[in-house]
């Protein structure tokens, strides 16, 4: 079955189960694509965010709630919205439609509310026309690699700072980025810098090396030894903006692994840096992406 035709099911499960928990393991399930690959797969089909567009869904219907059933309270609203709590009701809803909760109750701005469903739209939408990507999209066959990680699993906008520990114990302990290759592990999509993010940032190692290190990192509760998994990758170059990349990403899950037919393994979206970083206009990195 299609990408397409998998994520069909995902929206029309969503639309029956939107009070329930909706988290990202039971979605890739029933998407049939494992769950480190679900948001960016969401987004290349939809133009949208997942979580953006699960929030729209649930304010939509606990508008109409509190506009045309006065006697069910804010608080009851929030519970068969899907929220786990009444302030974070408050704070999304606010967020997403334009008014708070009561205020919408009270007074309700149907053209803003109207005007905010625009996201619903790009479902419809095509893709970009990048078709001459096909060309430059290579499957390689990579060996296994031992990586030195820092995870980092919080706000976006502290990023740097975890990139810059990888830097200092790079250089402490000889860790040159002319000998050793730089990756990161990508497992969700950033939405600005406030909000939380999942990657890891490491570094290549050889056995020897691992074993020399062995007594920094017993005592190290930040960096873990990961795996760049042997087998077959779709491999992408890129050197330009952040905007360009987001758009090679797109079209990397949302067209070309349809039109190839490959399946993706659990491996999350992998990227080789070859820029530290450092530079949110322009990246300079290679793609890999993990499929059989």
């Amino acid at each position: 079955m299609a990408l397409e035709q998998q994520f069909e099911h995902v929206l029309q499960f969503i639309d029956e189960h939107l009070s329930e928990n909706l988290s990202l393991a039971l979605l890739a399930d029933k998407a049939g694509v494992p769950v480190n690959h679900f948001e960016f797969i969401f987004h290349s089909l939809y133009h949208t965010q997942f979580k953006d567009y699960l929030s729209l869904l649930r304010n939509m219907e606990a508008a109409q709630t509190l506009s045309f059933d006065k006697s069910v309270s804010i608080e009851h609203v929030a519970q068969i919205a899907g929220y786990a709590s009444t302030t974070a009701f408050v704070d999304g809803f606010t967020l997403s439609i334009g008014q708070s909760p009561e205020s919408f109750r009270q007074a309700p701005n149907w053209a803003n509310f109207f005007s905010k469903q625009q996201p619903l739209k790009t479902l419809s939408e095509g893709h970009e026309q990048l078709g001459y990507l096909d060309a430059n999209i290579r499957v390689e066959t990579l060996e296994e690699l031992e990586l030195l990680m820092i995870e980092h699993r919080g706000p976006a906008l502290y990023v740097s700072q975890s990139i810059q520990a990888l830097i200092a114990f790079r250089k402490a302990h000889s860790l040159l980025p002319s000998q050793q290759r730089t990756f990161n592990f990508i497992y969700s999509l950033p939405q600005d810098h406030s909000h939380n993010y999942s990657i890891d940032i490491g570094v290549s190692v050889s056995q020897a090396q691992l074993s020399a290190l062995q007594e920094v990192l017993s005592g190290s509760a930040h960096f873990k030894v990961k795996t760049l998994p042997k087998g077959r990758y779709a491999v992408l170059s890129h050197n330009g903006s952040q905007d360009e990349l987001n758009g090679k990403i797109k079209y990397l899950y949302g067209t070309w692994l349809t039109k190839m037919n490959y399946q993706l393994r659990e491996q999350p979206l992998t990227f080789e840096r070859f820029d530290m970083g450092n530079d949110d206009e322009n990246v300079n990195l290679k793609i890999y992406l993990a499929i059989t």
